[in-house]
């Protein structure tokens, strides 16, 4: 029996998902610009530091759910959506009441509310297998946010950084919480607390400050404006990284009926193909911003992080198989071994600013994806009992 979905059609999902992607990451982008010139680079570097503290406290909390979202029944699915729901509003509440202490802080924290909702509203559609209709939600609620923040930001002449930004988040989140209650009308389930749980948890823990630490530590080490130029090329990295997310996120309905096998994920061919056209397009744009004149660090920034958008949308489609074969102890340990070696490359290169942290994000992100691809692709994998975790 042929366990793969056709080729065509997950192409073309994949396609579509990251149309929606690009609008909506063009809008973050379009977004930074309008800080940078509203209250320069400097300030826009402390907008790029709350959010990746933000990313760095959400992302692990939901992580549980956004694992098992394709793996669980359907009933423990709706119940799991009931209490993501409730934990994101919990830090909504806990943002809000920061935010007077701390803009940081009070952001950091509201912004991972925000986006445990989001990630819960859409979870049905991602558990289907349609990042298209996922990625649409998502393109629309940033047309909220940014286009709110940028009239305030354009009418409002006294517009502050902590204001601007309470507007964006604030109009993100209006057409999730809008719809809020039809996500909890399932009783909400308790978590599971056991090894594997801890294990999806701190494998997205290592791996959101694997991608993230180099704009927090750059701010902490360097400065503000040094945090601005690396979060632009790392923005636009994320951005790219949606395209193997999307195409690997396809498959998820035949690797679970084919219990993990390889041979129902996404070819390694194309997922090569797909990664290399978006290295060549950061490339692109590298070379664009040095005919244009730009600062020399931002150019640096997306040379290096040119080659990184490669590895990632290799890693990242890897992932998708190594977690649908439910090797998550695996992925802990190499995620783990490359934040350390990535931290410390950090820290060495921190005087030569965002170029120093994208190199450094480079080196470890060759390791990474090499060590994922050889396990998702170079074995003959025909179950996920052949190399679960357990």
């Amino acid at each position: 029996m042929d366990l793969r979905t056709p080729r065509g059609s997950n192409l073309a999902r994949t396609l579509l998902a990251s149309s929606w992607f690009y609008g909506s990451r063009g809008l973050l982008f379009v977004w930074a610009l309008l800080l940078t010139h509203s209250f320069g680079i400097s300030d826009y570097g402390q907008f790029a530091m709350a959010y990746a503290i933000g990313a760095t406290i959400g992302t692990p909390i939901d992580s549980y759910f956004t694992v098992r979202t394709p793996r669980v029944s359907d009933a423990e699915f709706d119940g799991e959506r009931s209490t993501r729901v409730l934990i994101g509003l919990g830090l909504i509440v806990a943002g809000w009441l920061l935010w007077p202490f701390t803009f940081i802080g009070g952001f950091a924290v509201g912004k991972a509310g925000v986006d445990v909702c989001f990630q819960a509203s859409r979870s049905r559609l991602v558990r289907s297998g349609h990042p298209d209709l996922a990625q649409r939600a998502d393109a629309l609620r940033q047309i909220v946010g940014v286009g709110l923040g940028a009239a305030y930001l354009t009418f409002y002449p006294g517009a502050t950084l902590p204001v601007a930004a309470l507007v964006y988040l604030a109009g993100s989140a209006m057409p999730i919480l809008i719809g809020v209650g039809h996500l909890v009308e399932h009783a909400p389930l308790r978590p599971e607390f056991t090894r594997r749980s801890a294990t999806i948890v701190g494998e997205s823990l290592g791996g959101v400050i694997y991608g993230q630490a180099g704009v927090i530590l750059l701010g902490v080490l360097d400065s503000h404006a040094s945090a601005g130029y690396y979060s632009f090329g790392l923005t636009s990295v994320q951005a790219l990284t949606s395209l193997g997310l999307s195409f690997a996120a396809t498959f998820h309905e035949s690797l679970r009926k084919a219990g993990g096998a390889v041979e129902a994920g996404p070819p390694l061919r194309t997922a090569v193909i797909l990664s290399a056209l978006c290295g060549v397009l950061m490339e692109a744009v590298a070379v664009g911003l040095w005919l244009a004149d730009a600062a020399p660090a931002l150019c640096l920034v997306f040379a290096f992080l040119g080659v990184v958008a490669v590895t990632r949308n290799l890693g990242t489609i890897a992932t998708v198989v190594l977690l649908m074969q439910h090797r998550d102890t695996f992925r802990l340990n190499v995620t783990l071994i490359c934040l350390v070696l990535k931290l410390a490359l950090l820290v060495a290169f921190a005087r030569f600013g965002g170029p120093g942290a994208a190199a450094a994000f480079l080196i470890a992100d060759v390791v990474m994806a090499t060590a994922y691809l050889r396990v998702a692709y170079g074995l003959s994998m025909k179950s996920k009992s052949a190399g679960a975790d357990g």
